[in-house]
């Protein structure tokens, strides 16, 4: 009977960085195929109808600040951020060189370590042959507590908020063209392979960028406004959120490499404002 591995032998790399505190990871592909039907004949055979691609889910704990957040938004030429990412496990792998995040959510509540979740789709290849492992690794781990975790919202400061949900959508749109099959020339350095019809020639991202979140409260004093009088009065609200990490032990790499720590505050490991939300429900 072959031996089971343990939770301490699989290793997630994003950018030949190993990635802390992720408690699960789920990665799929879909392939989809249609039938060619011809008169006469009727069915002939199935052939691929779509460029097949992967996804993974990758859910963690909110240690330090999320490797992850980066990828929400696009590079300066407007084509959205990339990344390369691979599961090492007993000397096998499952890798992929070009994912790019399409959603990335935070959860929060009373009593549990704040948890995000983040949505990679693949454009591209995924399989044994991709490895993203490198020498890179996390930064110090902090462990959010309560009262590290700070809201500020509509009623937040006369009632109590047990619990938050938050999230971004960052879908992405592959732009595919029409390659020439064979061998093309470039110049003076001779043949160059042609780029595959089947790899995007860019990956866009698909703006705005939306962004929700809904809190929960227990009430003392919170009082809902009538729904008319949003109606003719639609104003914005806003939100923030601070979360800290707990420094248990201080140590000279601490007190002196991590950039804004403070013994008794922790560091700050995510802090996000917005000034134009709408109250939906």
């Amino acid at each position: 009977m072959k031996s089971a591995l343990l939770n301490y032998e699989n290793i997630f790399y994003l950018n030949n960085t190993t990635i802390s505190g992720i408690t699960s990871i789920d990665g799929s592909y879909n392939i989809k195929y249609e039938p060619i039907k011809t008169i006469g004949v009727g069915y002939n055979k199935q052939v691929i109808a779509e460029v097949p691609i992967a996804n993974f889910s990758i859910n963690k704990y909110l240690l330090y600040n999320d490797p992850f957040l980066p990828f929400t938004g696009e590079n300066a030429n407007k084509t959205a951020k990339s990344f390369k990412g691979s599961i090492n496990y007993n000397g096998k792998k499952l890798g992929f060189l070009s994912g790019y995040l399409n959603s990335f959510s935070l959860s929060c509540s009373v009593g549990e370590i704040p948890s995000t979740t983040a949505d990679i789709i693949v454009y591209g290849d995924l399989g044994p042959s991709y490895d993203a492992s490198g020498n890179f690794k996390p930064p110090e781990l902090f462990v959010p507590q309560v009262k590290d975790i700070t809201l500020t919202c509509s009623g937040s400061s006369s009632n109590r908020v047990t619990s938050f949900d938050y999230s971004i959508n960052c879908p992405k749109q592959p732009i595919y063209t029409l390659n020439q099959s064979g061998i093309s020339f470039s110049g003076p350095t001779g043949p160059v392979a042609p780029i595959p019809n089947y790899i995007p020639s860019e990956v866009l991202l698909n703006t705005p960028i939306e962004i929700n979140a809904s809190f929960g409260l227990e009430v003392d004093d919170y009082q809902s406004k009538s729904l008319y009088n949003i109606l003719t009065n639609d104003i914005d609200t806003s939100f923030s959120i601070t979360i800290k990490g707990k420094v248990f032990e201080t140590t000279a790499l601490v007190t002196t490499d991590l950039e804004g720590f403070n013994e008794n505050n922790g560091v700050t490991i995510l802090n996000p404002s917005f000034s134009n939300v709408k109250m939906i429900s």
